[in-house]
């Protein structure tokens, strides 16, 4: 019997639409901790924000789904996922 190994990723993601003064930050910053997940979340720009996010890959699957949807009163319109180097987060932060 072959054993299920859950391998680490790390993914860069950026979201645009209404994603600002929604609370989206706080909504990533929960799921992430919620997840057991690393990285960072920030604002970038008017309606955007990206954010770096580390952990096992269904974990991190999960992340970028709650990713397109966010919080009740954002309105995601993009949202784009590119692989991304892992440099030891420690925790998950909002930046400013």
């Amino acid at each position: 019997m072959s054993k299920i190994v859950n391998v680490s990723v790390c993914k860069f993601i950026r979201i645009t639409g209404k994603v600002q003064n929604v609370g989206f930050r706080a909504y990533l910053e929960t799921i992430a901790k919620q997840l057991g997940l690393s990285g960072y979340v920030r604002n970038v720009g008017t309606n955007i924000v990206e954010s770096v996010v580390c952990g096992e890959r269904e974990l991190v699957a999960k992340y970028i789904s709650a990713c397109k949807i966010g919080p009740k009163r954002a309105i995601v319109e993009n949202l784009e996922v590119q692989d991304a180097q892992n440099t030891n987060y420690e925790g998950f932060n909002i930046w400013l």
